[in-house]
């Protein structure tokens, strides 16, 4: 029987993942520097990766996955729209990725302490999520 704490932390995973995927393919098509573009592809690979994994340990313990929040997708889409408007420059779109993984550890901490009885599996997928996002910064920050 899996425990509230994982199903609480897989759905963490899933929207983070989620939300990370919608914002990469946001920007897809603003993004002109065939590095920076790699480096999205490879994030988006695995956030993709991660994102199915989490829904795999939610439906194999008979659990509902997290729905997909369509306002909170469109507000996403509005805001990169809006910021890359007069500015979408490899600079800018790095340093906008760099903020949107922050954001994402940050719910991704609050979620490994608020679900502290979470299991080994849910808490190591959630670690390895936290390990991408810190070095999807590292990798950014070369484009700043």
């Amino acid at each position: 029987m899996i425990k509230k704490d994982d199903i609480n932390l897989l759905r963490e995973i899933q929207k983070n993942t989620g939300m990370s995927l919608h914002a990469l393919e946001s920007m897809n098509a603003k993004v002109y520097d065939d590095g920076l573009a790699l480096q999205l592809a490879r994030e988006s690979f695995k956030y993709g990766e991660l994102h199915d994994r989490a829904k795999a340990q939610l439906l194999a313990a008979r659990q509902r996955p997290e729905p997909e929040n369509k306002v909170n997708r469109m507000m996403l889409s509005a805001s990169i729209q809006a910021n890359t408007l007069l500015n979408s420059t490899t600079s800018h779109l790095a340093e906008m990725m760099i903020q949107n993984s922050h954001t994402g550890l940050s719910n991704l901490w609050k979620s490994l302490n608020h679900n502290a009885q979470a299991g080994e599996q849910s808490t190591k997928l959630a670690q390895e999520l936290m390990d991408f996002e810190e070095s999807n910064v590292r990798e950014l920050k070369r484009y700043l």
